[in-house]
């Protein structure tokens, strides 16, 4: 019992001498506040440079309104990236374990008599266990979770991101499972 304690209060100074080395290496400039700093208004804290706690300046954004069926398949931003839901969700959320509206035209078995994309692979697939699963993964039920809207917006900032599919059809489908373990030895 005395020697437990004999290590952990040398383990505590150990600490303590860390903590006050890092301390010595800091200046009182460094971590004091000036008295004389000019306060950080929410304007310049803001990528909208508006006021962040006035709710009458966020935009709302305005939402897709296609009906499903009426909608473009669109592109996938990156390879195996969720992709945008292309049409509109008014009437689908919220979503729930019990009641999920987007499976009736997305499973597999619903998606072609649907004129939908079928949910991939990788939804019906448990990961953890490496096992298929009769129906959708328990983990996968929220699809609004990694699936949004696309919306009209104007960007905050300049994207110049440029995707690479490794396969020719990377912008339209996963194939994320087939992918999984690459690299892995």
């Amino acid at each position: 019992m005395l020697i437990r304690k004999l290590k952990t209060e040398k383990m505590m100074m150990v600490g303590l001498l860390i903590l006050l080395i890092a301390l010595a290496g800091c200046s009182a400039k460094d971590v004091a506040v000036e008295k004389d700093a000019a306060p950080v208004a929410d304007t310049e804290l803001s990528y909208r440079n508006q006021e962040l706690l006035e709710p009458s300046t966020v935009p709302v954004p305005v939402a897709n309104e296609i009906d499903p069926g009426d909608s473009d398949l669109l592109k996938r931003s990156f390879e195996n990236s969720p992709p945008l839901i292309s049409h509109t969700t008014d009437g689908y959320l919220p979503i729930t374990l019990a009641e999920n509206e987007c499976l009736e035209c997305h499973l597999p078995e619903n998606a072609v008599d649907a004129e939908a994309t079928a949910t991939p692979a990788s939804h019906l697939y448990d990961i953890r266990r490496g096992k298929q699963l009769d129906g959708l993964n328990p983990a996968n039920y929220n699809c609004t979770q990694c699936h949004a809207t696309q919306n009209e917006v104007a960007p905050l900032v300049a994207n110049t991101f440029e995707p690479y599919f490794r396969t020719d059809d990377g912008e339209s489908k996963s194939n994320f499972l087939d992918i999984l373990n690459d690299g892995v030895e």
